[in-house]
């Protein structure tokens, strides 16, 4: 399928506006016996598989090794790899600071711009946004309350939003048709999905990107209506209809963490 540049902008500019666990307590460094303690706990998944990993994921530490490998093998692979996990664990100590707060005072990060919290008592429930400031209406507002107003008018925003501009995407890629409907769902790990039968799903917390990051995961997923797959093909078509995806890739991976709600 090819695609004129000029028309591709003019079409876009409508888009944009089996296993054991085993856990090693090691709370501090030091030096006993000759015996190095690490400064961190670990947790040790044995699975079918044919190599040693490690996963690093805020506070935690796994271990995927083979069912063969004995916990001796694990600890030498584990110090062999510390300085690298200590540095991991101090980017996820960075990244979860920056995370929002919905506490009146607090900090959100909203389409690329931090903005302050304000809590604002009042008989509707809603969300202001302003130039400094993201203001949360509600009655007896808390932490908890504010989460499950902002989680609405997300949700809200997307329902606005993402089905019709997912459904002309698809309608200028000829593959209207195979799109069968757009749902919502808060993911822990995805921001999107294309089913095989053409259901295509969107974590609601993305209304959170800026409007252009939005555009390249409504472009992400339609086109695997046509390639269910990560091949050149696919990327291919993801770059003639959003050819600064790579842009957009790099902000998610970068400020994601941010979002989470």
């Amino acid at each position: 399928m090819q695609f004129r540049p000029e028309k591709v902008l003019r079409i876009m500019r409508q888009f944009m506006t089996h296993s054991n666990q085993h856990a090693f307590q090691t709370p501090e460094a030091s030096n006993q016996g000759g015996a190095s303690v690490l400064p961190y706990t670990y947790t040790i998944v044995r699975a079918r598989r044919k190599t040693m990993v490690v996963h690093v994921r805020h506070a935690s530490v796994e271990v995927r090794v083979p069912l063969f490998v004995s916990d001796a093998q694990v600890k030498d692979f584990v110090n062999r790899h510390s300085q690298w996990i200590l540095r991991k664990l101090e980017h996820k100590a960075g990244q979860e600071s920056q995370r929002l707060a919905l506490t009146d005072g607090g900090s959100i990060y909203y389409k690329a711009r931090t903005l302050t919290v304000r809590y604002i008592t009042d008989s509707r429930d809603d969300i202001v946004i302003t130039e400094r400031e993201f203001r949360i209406h509600g009655r007896r507002l808390s932490e908890e309350t504010a989460a499950r107003i902002l989680q609405r008018w997300l949700l809200t925003q997307a329902r606005i939003l993402l089905p019709g501009r997912t459904q002309a995407l698809a309608n200028y890629l000829q593959v209207g048709t195979r799109l069968k409907e757009v749902v919502f769902r808060k993911t822990k790990t995805k921001w999107g999905h294309c089913t095989s039968s053409g259901r295509i799903q969107f974590n609601w917390l993305i209304m959170m990107a800026p409007d252009a990051v939005i555009d390249y995961m409504i472009a992400h997923e339609v086109s695997h209506l046509l390639h269910m797959n990560h091949s050149k093909r696919f990327w291919n078509l993801v770059e003639s209809v959003c050819p600064d995806y790579r842009t957009y890739v790099k902000w998610l991976k970068k400020h994601e963490h941010r979002l989470w709600l």
